[in-house]
């Protein structure tokens, strides 16, 4: 076996190198199982090194590893979040094998955290190259966000306007069609085959361990959809024991500071109602997850209403004639019905009601099967089989399909981790996504991606790891001339300053084809129109990175701060342009020649106890300047463009209406989440959103509704506070109050949408 994967790499990778038998010869092997000391549960990403020198590897979902060692004694150690380490001392002997198992005691002496998102195999978030920032599970539950795009609101530097993220100001606004971030549950594409947007609450947020963030191009690993970041929820697999979790909120939105405001009348304010429910359970090699959701949503906005019902599985089994051979079957379905709110009738009584001919109700419902394999060999070598079925419909009043979009993933994967340092990820991907909608006159558009893409990483004495990766993808949509492909490349260097201290430097190119939506849409709301453009090109640029992160400790509370100076470029960038053209009045996606956005970071995520009380902390805060070249030439120049980036530091509403910067951005955001558990039932928390001023858009909006009039009163930044208080009436119960916008502040993110006002919520949770 090991030498048929050996003549596997040479074929998949003619460009690289060849593997050799010999390379191998007079090996011994270690193998193991990594238990749990209190419950005797397998352990998975579990770091197994040996000798302090490089060499090593980590547990596999089985809590597995296997480590091939050169013949003499070793030291090995086995190293984890939360659990205190553990050392073996052995002798090997060439050509034999032996059988090592660990239990591995609870112990924090220090903060890590474990990604896979960076390298596509687990590792510390520390170890990474790139900027990753993490959403742990109870952040989520504790705050009640009802959909992903509420949880990584909370991450520094990412902004979610009107459904659309972005990060570090990589992206504007885009009116619902294309997205420079990918979002992935368990490694599988949630951008949708036509229009590249998220859907939000199609997540199964309710079975999250975590969600992963990485802030600039990801292209050469997760092709277009990622040239300014991903966003990777993971979801859990089955414990020993079965648990459920029950989550029921009930919440009212309160009267906003301004009453003429108010469309409801005095015996009844909007409301919203959300459950979720979810399902871990092993039968014998057989892993079963459920999940569900609820959502009811009035709606603060007038006709802004929002019903949804989602049920989500996941199971895996593992045969046990065919050791290291797992099958997956994941499966997502939604219903939903919303009504879309493009922007008001006015700033003052209207402001909460929709413009005339603007609204549109909308009925879609989200279909998803993810079929996968996975094996890894008895060298340690892993081949990943996966695939997705992805449709989305649009349904009109009488329930007919007025939309459809199909897209048919597949991706295949080989990972190793040699004895010498060296991580191998390598693959190809192939996808077909054919769509239709009464928006594209009527037409079937189908488009076909395929990619192949390798990265490497080398440790050296785990001290220093270097990273390099290419990825190469080819974009046609039939109709239009072929596109002849492109190559995207990637570096980096993680270097251990310290033995709390790494330092990172990272390169990488990035890239966006358009999507269907950009290209082909034809509608109208009122009197203004979208106008299609086939002609769109594909985005490119590239995003650098210097970061350091600095562990700390006081006493019982340990934590980590980050700093990061990044830099992004960005050609052929597709933003929405308004237009008059031959009587028609509207916005085109248009690509702009140029555009540049260099800023800096700095971060902290931190758990532990401060006089005895235990205490959780995360946040930050992020500056950017995002300059347009195209309509700013002189900032071409780089000493132009530092000079008028340090000008504008501080300066949160200095450049107002000034076309030196990229529109629909917020230059300065800030993020802060603090909880405490006073008592031993009790848990106090809060969080603080701060936002500046979104100082350039469209001149269309201008003279629209009053907008214009609006943003000359409202030009400051907006601080928002929530809190939250939970009580623990037992160990399977507890319930929680949240108020969100405590200071009931009036706020935009963009023109012509006002956010929530103050709102309360009672939150029942039930694990058992």
């Amino acid at each position: 076996m090991q030498k048929t994967n050996q003549v596997f790499c040479t074929i998949l990778l003619p460009f690289f190198f060849l593997i050799s038998t010999p390379l191998f010869a007079q090996k011994a092997k270690i193998t193991g199982t990594i238990y749990d000391a209190r419950n005797n549960e397998t352990v998975i990403g579990v770091a197994v090194v040996a000798d302090s020198s490089g060499l090593g590897t980590v547990t596999d979902v089985l809590g597995k590893y296997t480590l091939e060692v050169s013949p003499g004694k070793h030291q090995l150690t086995f190293s984890y979040l939360g659990y205190s380490s553990e050392t073996r001392m052995i002798e090997a002997y060439a050509g034999t094998s032996q059988e090592i198992n660990i239990q591995l005691k609870s112990e924090q002496k220090e903060l890590k955290l474990v990604t896979v998102t960076g390298s596509q195999y687990e590792k510390e978030a520390s170890k990474e190259v790139v900027s990753i920032d993490v959403i742990k599970k109870y952040l989520v539950e504790n705050t009640n966000a009802p959909d992903l795009a509420r949880a990584v609101e909370k991450v520094p530097g990412v902004t979610v306007v009107d459904g659309q993220a972005s990060i570090r100001g990589g992206s504007g606004y885009a009116y619902g069609t294309g997205s420079r971030v990918q979002v992935l549950v368990d490694d599988m594409p949630l951008l949708t085959g036509d229009l590249s947007e998220v859907r939000w609450n199609f997540v199964p947020i309710e079975n999250m361990e975590q969600v992963e963030v990485i802030k600039g191009a990801a292209s050469s690993l997760y092709g277009s959809g990622a040239m300014n970041g991903v966003i990777h929820v993971r979801t859990g697999y089955a414990y020993d024991k079965p648990q459920t979790r029950i989550s029921i909120a009930q919440g009212i939105y309160n009267d906003p500071p301004r009453k003429e405001l108010r469309w409801w009348d005095n015996f009844f304010n909007p409301f919203f109602t959300n459950a979720f429910l979810s399902h871990r359970q092993k039968f014998g090699k057989i892993d079963l997850i459920v999940g569900a959701n609820l959502i009811w949503n009035t709606g603060y906005l007038k006709n802004g209403s929002d019903q949804q019902a989602r049920v989500n599985f996941k199971t895996r089994w593992r045969p046990s004639k065919l050791k290291g051979l797992s099958f997956e079957l994941a499966g997502n379905a939604m219903f939903q019905q919303f009504g879309r709110f493009f922007f008001w009738k006015d700033p003052n009584a209207g402001a909460y009601i929709p413009s005339d001919g603007t609204l549109s109700e909308d009925t879609y419902s989200y279909i998803s099967l993810d079929p996968r394999i996975s094996y890894m060999g008895p060298n340690g070598a892993i081949h990943k089989l996966r695939s997705r079925y992805y449709v989305v419909t649009r349904y009109d009043g009488e329930n007919k399909s007025t939309a459809s979009s199909n897209l048919y993933w597949g991706d295949y994967q080989f990972q190793k981790q040699f004895n010498f340092g060296l991580s191998l990820s390598s693959g190809a991907i192939g996808s077909i996504s054919n769509s239709y909608s009464n928006l594209y006159e009527g037409k079937k558009i189908v488009q076909v991606f395929s990619a192949a893409y390798l990265q490497l990483e080398q440790n050296f004495k785990d001290k220093v790891n270097l990273l390099g990766g290419a990825r190469f993808e080819r974009n046609h949509v039939f109709g239009l001339p072929n596109d002849p492909g492109r190559p995207v490349f990637r570096a980096g260097l993680n270097y251990q300053l310290a033995k709390y201290t790494n330092l990172r430097i990272n390169w990488g190119q990035g890239y966006r084809f358009p999507s269907i939506g950009e290209r082909y849409i034809d509608a109208s709301l009122s009197a203004i129109k979208i106008i299609p453009n086939p002609k769109l090109r594909p985005e490119s640029g590239w995003t650098s990175e210097i970061g350091i992160k600095q562990g700390y400790k006081f006493g019982n509370f340990m934590g980590s701060l980050d700093f990061a100076a990044f830099w992004f470029e960005f050609k052929d960038m597709i933003e929405y342009v308004f237009l008059i053209r031959e009587g028609l009045i509207g916005f085109e996606a248009q690509n702009i020649s140029r555009a540049r956005i260099a800023g800096a970071e700095i971060s902290t995520i931190a758990d532990g106890k401060v006089l005895g009380i235990p205490v959780r902390l995360f946040g930050g805060y992020t500056f950017n300047y995002p300059a347009d070249l195209e309509s700013d030439t002189a900032q071409r120049k780089p000493s132009i463009f530092l000079q008028n980036l340090f000008n504008s530091i501080g300066k949160t509403d200095s450049l107002i209406g000034s076309n030196s910067i990229l529109k629909y951005r917020l230059r300065n955001t800030a993020r802060v989440d603090l909880e405490i558990d006073p008592f031993k039932k009790l848990m106090i928390g809060g969080t603080l959103t701060y936002n500046s001023f979104m100082e350039r858009i469209d001149s269309f909006f201008d003279g629209l509704n009053g907008i214009s009039q609006y943003r000359q009163v409202n030009k400051n930044g907006v601080i928002v506070f929530d809190i939250r208080v939970a009580y623990k009436i037992s160990d399977k119960s507890t319930i929680s109050f949240i108020v969100k916008n405590l200071n009931n502040k009036e706020y935009a993110l963009r023109p012509g949408l006002l956010e929530a006002p103050r709102n309360f919520t009672l939150q029942y949770r039930l694990n058992f």
